[in-house]
This record gives structure tokens, C-alpha cells and sequence, in this order.
């Protein structure tokens, strides 16, 4: 029995000696369960080998937060939008804000010494308008309920704008700090009567210097309390409308979206089939994205705009379906924590994180945030 035990015990290190499994991936105590048993998990996350923007044809891009922060350019933006037709993708400025036309919009970014044109920027009141006109016709009337740029965006589209709420055919809602009760009544009167009722976007709340305020979500809010419905048509992101705009500005070619919120940019990019690059200069954080749900995932990650310019490690499931690996990190799961070991760039890090996040999620069907263990001095710098 003592020498069945020796071999026993000279087989198992023998075991270790030749594990092909890097330090940084060791499991220590109990082993644990496979994620998705006889084969690796799908990886969300996608790599390229060249700059990203070059497998593209067009750049959806969305303003607050990844070209400028609250009136200020984000650093990168500049050079990264001027980069862009080097790599034959079209930048395309796509903004929820119906208070401003596209010249308005492009001369703001001009300000910022970020080149833009008139004809690169999509606003919300652009897709409303076109969106009436598709539904009613250039005959048709329309209760204007917003700003003197959504009432050019009708304009524009040959239909007659009408102030008597039970004269109109269709009603554009869009948000101004101005709006009165009254607006609101006539908004609702029109609908009642049969108006086709098309809204900017359901933003719930604006941000502010005195922090977020009440946006077009709660005026269109009011309304539908009234009406015991809400709009007909939602224009802005993450509805489809102002995507497939987009889209239609260079049929049959490939678009990315790159956004910093996960609820809007993102989601909507899923909704409509086109990839996405999710950025950290606004409202996201790499730590937010670990418990983001499917409908919520990019297929980037990126520090900023400048990640279209760059390209992108994809993480890797090893042969065991047990551990996630990009760049030189590791990511597996030990007593219940998400372990992070290795070194290298950080981004790099972060996806294999996120990877491993979203893995675990969708086997537990949840949307938590599992705790993060780090093993060496790169790792623990990562996770400060």
C-alpha cells in the first residue's frame, strides 16, 4: 500500500511538471466548474490586427462624451476624426440633441479645431422630420413642439407646420428649456385626434453644472400619462430610426458605433446588427462594463476615441474553457473571485475581464459584479 501510494504521489507531481497551463492561470484550492463544459465559451470581444477604423466604411460617432466632455474636446478627437478618411471611414457625428441643426453642430466641433461639415452630422430632428414626412407625406401638417432647428428639420422636408393641434396630420416633439403646460396640452389634443406622434428620443434627464436634470424622456413622460400611451415613433438612440439613417448614407457598407453609454450608443448598435466601440472618457468605466448585460456589450473596448486608430488584442478561452487570455494576462475563476494575474497592457487586462464577466454572468443569468482578486504587482496596479 505504501509503494501504491508513492507511485500515487510520483504520478501527481510528474502531472504538474507537465502542465502546459502558464503560472498565472493556476487554479489554487478546489478546482472549479467549467463554464460551459466540452467546448470554450463564444468570445463577445473582437481583435484587429490593423487600425480599427480600416475594417470600416463609416464611424457613427456620439458627442458628449467621446468627441468632446461638456463643451470641451476630449483630447484625442481631433487627430482621430482628421485620421479617419486615411482609412477610408467616413465620420459621421450622430447626436439625440434635436435643439441644434447640423450647421450649428459642425461649426461647434470646427470650434474645437475638429473637422466637421454640415452633411457629416445626424441629429434627432433630421430623423424625426424625415421619419413624418415617410408616414404623412410633403402634403401633410405638423404641430412643431421644440426647438427653431426642429422646425427647419420639417421644414426642410417640404411639410407646413401648423400650430392648431386638431389641423395637424403629425406632431414633432422635441425638448426646450421653454416648454409650457399649454405645449404639453396641445401635444396631447393632437395625438388624441389622430396626429402621428414622433419624438426626438426618451432621454430621461439632461446633464447640467447642478447635475442631470428633467429631459425629453419625462416631457414625453406627461404626455403619455395623459394619452395612456407613449410616441409612435422614437427617433433617437437606442431606437433603430437614427441608425438606419445613419446606415443609409453608404448603402451596403460597414458601420461601427462609438459611444460612451452602454444604455444608448451601445444598445442601439446591437439592436440594428453593427459593431460598436465602447470608450472611457464619459459616463463608462472599465469596472462598469464588467457586469454590463448582452443587449449592453460592445465588440471593443477602447480608452478613448484614438482606439479606432489602433488595434485591438482579442481575448482568447484557453483549450480548458477555464480561463480567459489577452496580451500577456490571465483571467480565471478561484473560490468564487475572479482572479487577474500576468501583465501587459492595461486595456489588454480589461478586456480579458470583461470576457471572462460576461461569461460567468450569462451561465449564472445575473448581472453582478463578482469580486476581483489580483496576483502581482502589475495586476494589483490595475485594479487600484
Amino acid at each position: 500500500m505504501r509503494t501504491a501510494s508513492k507511485t500515487r504521489t510520483r504520478k501527481t507531481r510528474t502531472s504538474k511538471k507537465k502542465s502546459r497551463r502558464p503560472p498565472s492561470m493556476t487554479m489554487r484550492g478546489p478546482r472549479t466548474t467549467r463554464l460551459l463544459p466540452q467546448r470554450s465559451p463564444m468570445t463577445r470581444l473582437k481583435g484587429a490586427a490593423e487600425p480599427l477604423a480600416a475594417a470600416y466604411d463609416q464611424a457613427l460617432l456620439d458627442l458628449d462624451g467621446v468627441v468632446y466632455l461638456l463643451h470641451e474636446p476630449i483630447p484625442e478627437a481631433a487627430a482621430t476624426v482628421a485620421a479617419l478618411p486615411g482609412l477610408a471611414c467616413a465620420p459621421v457625428f450622430v447626436t439625440n440633441n434635436a435643439s441644434r441643426s447640423p450647421e450649428t453642430v459642425a461649426e461647434a466641433l470646427r470650434g474645437m479645431d475638429i473637422q466637421a461639415k454640415a452633411s457629416q452630422v445626424l441629429t434627432s430632428a433630421q430623423v424625426v422630420a424625415s421619419g413624418i414626412c415617410q408616414h404623412i407625406g410633403e402634403d401633410g401638417t405638423v404641430l412643431v413642439t421644440g426647438s427653431a432647428a426642429l422646425r427647419a428639420a420639417v421644414e426642410d422636408e417640404g411639410m407646413e407646420i401648423t400650430d392648431d393641434p386638431k389641423a395637424a396630420d403629425a406632431v414633432a416633439f422635441g425638448y426646450t428649456p421653454t416648454t409650457t403646460w399649454r405645449d404639453l396640452a396641445d401635444v396631447t389634443i393632437a395625438v388624441r385626434n389622430g396626429a402621428f406622434w414622433a419624438t426626438a428620443n426618451l432621454d430621461a434627464t439632461l446633464p447640467t453644472p447642478d447635475g442631470p436634470l428633467p429631459g425629453m424622456g419625462a416631457l414625453v413622460g406627461a404626455v403619455a400619462t395623459a394619452l395612456g400611451r407613449g410616441p409612435d415613433m422614437v427617433a433617437g438612440k437606442p431606437e433603430l430610426p437614427i441608425y438606419q439613417a445613419a446606415l443609409e448614407r453608404k448603402r451596403g457598407g460597414r458601420a461601427i458605433m462609438v459611444g460612451d453609454r452602454p444604455d444608448s450608443d451601445i444598445e442601439g448598435a446591437n439592436r440594428v446588427g453593427i459593431d460598436s466601440l465602447l470608450v472611457f472618457t464619459g459616463v463608462a468605466s472599465p469596472r462598469f462594463a464588467l457586469s454590463l448585460p448582452p443587449e449592453q456589450r460592445p465588440t471593443h473596448l477602447g480608452w478613448s476615441l484614438a482606439a479606432l486608430t489602433e488595434t485591438h488584442t482579442a481575448p482568447q478561452w484557453d483549450t480548458s474553457g477555464e480561463a480567459v487570455l489577452c496580451g500577456g494576462w490571465a483571467v480565471a475563476l478561484e473560490k468564487g473571485a475572479m482572479v487577474l494575474s500576468g501583465s501587459g497592457d492595461s486595456l489588454d487586462g480589461w478586456r480579458a475581464l470583461c470576457e471572462f464577466s460576461w461569461a460567468l454572468n450569462d451561465e449564472s443569468k445575473s448581472e453582478r459584479q463578482f469580486e476581483l482578486r489580483p496576483i502581482g504587482p502589475a495586476a494589483e496596479k490595475l485594479l487600484e
